[in-house]
């Protein structure tokens, strides 16, 4: 598609003129628009929209046994399918084009966003127990494998994800690997988000999380680490050493009250590949990357006393990894004015998303979302919702 008389960003500097994004004949007159690669978010639980607000307050522990735990058990596929309508809706008015999700029912959420427009990677949590979805771990590689199996060529694929080590057995980790290297998909789990689990995982195998993954071949370059906020040095080695990334999800870190600050600067010192992540609409409780990177950046200035860490351009990279979309935001939107730095303005001020492009197909235009009827999934939304929480 060419973007005409767009102002953009191009990974270095703004840049004003025309712009060509794909192999599309269509034109988009782009002029008093500031374009930026669309984000991906690297963490959801995109149905959780369901459960925003629900438990609020609650210690880490008691929100999931007393909520979420019991509420998930009631899921089922036609509610997950509409709580991954709502958040797509979410995503596409803050300018996220592409999203790596871990979550139940994952053919309704495939579903979801082949009707969006938008792309996904989605893995089923995969735990050593049974749970509503599957009757054990055997079943759960099972049902990953089945999805794996149906994957094409597309905007929508598939990965492995065991939720953690502490919900997993060494024999279903290594089987979740083995599944993932046949397929040449990502491994991605929880890992090191919380003090207790380190030292759980100590306490049990002599080694640090990351350690542990190391020692059991778990730790590769398709691997995908979630949270990653305790870690040692030589933790941070392991992961440059075996070329795999991590996923930042500060902000719900804060909000559960996890602790620590995790130590972005020295992942990307080592030449770690660190994305963003917003994790899921009831531990955050949003699916805005904007969001992600403003409160990302000022955890990182506050805990280090130093106003030059994690600056702009490093936050918007982290949430724009791999990004071959494009997010518009008007130059006239109040919170962009003026325009002395527009991508310090994009990362702290924000500004409403006008238009959002992705596999050359306009999917909002100056604020409509043209794929699907938005007030339709809102009402089916809160019909769902309703339903879950009563």
């Amino acid at each position: 598609m060419l973007i005409r008389n767009a102002t953009y960003y191009d990974g270095r500097n703004i840049v004003k003129g025309d712009l060509r994004n794909g192999d599309s004949d269509e034109e988009f007159d782009a002029m008093g628009k500031f374009a930026f690669p669309a984000f991906n978010n690297g963490h959801t639980h995109l149905a959780m929209t369901l459960m925003r607000g629900a438990g609020d307050g609650e210690k880490l522990q008691e929100w999931l046994d007393n909520t979420i735990f019991p509420t998930e058990r009631r899921l089922t596929p036609e509610l997950v399918y509409r709580g991954s309508m709502l958040g797509l809706v979410e995503m596409i008015r803050t300018g996220t084009s592409n999203f790596l999700d871990m979550y139940y029912f994952v053919e309704e959420t495939a579903k979801a966003v082949e009707k969006s427009g938008l792309r996904a990677t989605l893995g089923t949590p995969i735990t050593s127990f049974g749970t509503p979805y599957y009757k054990d771990a055997q079943d759960a590689l099972r049902i990953a494998e089945r999805q794996l199996k149906s994957m094409k060529p597309g905007r929508v694929g598939y990965c492995v994800a065991p939720h953690s080590i502490y919900l997993n057995d060494e024999e279903t980790l290594y089987r979740a690997k083995e599944l993932a290297d046949k397929y040449n998909v990502w491994l991605t789990l929880h890992i090191s988000e919380t003090r207790k689990e380190c030292v759980d995982c100590h306490e049990k195998t002599g080694m640090w999380p990351v350690e542990y993954l190391d020692s059991i071949g778990l730790l590769a370059e398709n691997t995908v680490l979630i949270h990653a906020a305790w870690l040692t040095k030589m933790e941070i080695r392991r992961i440059a050493d075996r070329e795999a990334s991590v996923i930042h999800c500060p902000v719900s870190n804060m909000k559960l009250a996890s602790g620590g600050v995790m130590p972005l600067h020295e992942l990307l010192d080592a030449g770690v590949t660190v994305g963003l992540g917003t994790d899921g609409a009831s531990s955050n409780n949003s699916l805005d990357m904007r969001e992600e990177m403003k409160i990302g950046s000022l955890l990182q200035k506050s805990h280090r006393w130093d106003a030059t860490a994690a600056n702009a351009r490093t936050m918007l990279r982290m949430a724009t990894l791999g990004s071959n979309d494009l997010a518009f935001i008007s130059l006239d939107d109040v919170r962009m004015l003026p325009h002395h730095d527009l991508i310090s303005n994009l990362v702290y001020s924000g500004g409403n998303v006008t238009d959002l492009i992705v596999d050359d197909r306009i999917i909002m235009k100056g604020g409509e979302i043209l794929a699907f009827d938005e007030e339709q999934v809102k009402r089916d939304f809160l019909d769902a919702s309703a339903e879950l929480l009563k």
